[in-house]
């Protein structure tokens, strides 16, 4: 059986909890043996030079996740120079895990985004892909025409998500705990003093606090 890897990309300015609970949760419902986190490097889509430097992200990053077992930290996107196209990244993750199993891990905010990137037509040559999504979230037009798109690709349970089975990459849609936190709210808390405990780890906290991130300590 091939071994079955979950990619979870993301700024991660700074990681949460509404990043590692659904990870953890697409981890027992896609039976993966590990979740790589991709922290972002150069985005197409954003404005790089109001993003946390990298190093302090992919630090963070590795904080985050660093009591779960499976679990990982890759660096492709962090350390690669250029912008990062998801697409090219599944392509070399692809290429360095040949007997594995890659299953992009999508959160249903980025839907109405993705028929902006590059090549999005392209993801399920490389990957399956699991849409996380929120319990009582409205699907909107433009996210509705990317799901359009990947119908004829759609699986009704996570376990058919399955390479050998279906003879090709598929999509489910994949029900995760919902969690209304992100990062720009982490990052506004802290710049007005507020306490972020309880929404990152205890060891997130403090990394932000020792290196006066975001302009104010917690």
């Amino acid at each position: 059986m091939s071994t079955r890897i979950g990619i979870l990309g993301g700024s991660f300015d700074p990681p949460h909890y509404g990043h590692l609970r659904p990870a953890l949760e697409a981890m027992q419902q896609l039976s993966l043996e590990a979740v790589f986190f991709l922290p972002s490097g150069a985005h197409p889509l954003k404005d790089a030079s109001r993003a946390t430097a990298v190093a302090h992200r992919v630090a963070m990053t590795r904080l985050a996740i660093q009591e779960q077992s499976g679990f990982e930290l890759c660096e492709l996107d962090a350390t690669r120079p250029g912008i990062s196209y998801t697409v090219e990244t599944l392509q070399i993750l692809a290429h360095r895990f040949p007997m594995g199993e890659l299953i992009f891990l999508l959160g249903s905010d980025l839907l109405a985004e993705v028929h902006r990137w590059k090549d999005w037509q392209e993801l399920l040559r490389w990957a399956h892909l699991a849409v996380l999504q929120r319990p009582g979230h409205a699907v909107t037009a433009a996210e509705q025409q990317v799901l359009a798109h990947w119908q004829p690709y759609q699986v009704a349970e996570a376990s058919q998500l399955d390479r050998q089975q279906l003879g090709r990459h598929g999509v489910c849609l994949l029900p995760v705990t919902p969690f209304a936190v992100s990062s720009r709210a982490l990052r506004q808390r802290v710049r007005r003093g507020e306490s972020i405990r309880y929404l990152t780890p205890e060891a997130v906290m403090a990394y932000i606090q020792q290196h006066d991130l975001y302009g104010e300590h917690e």
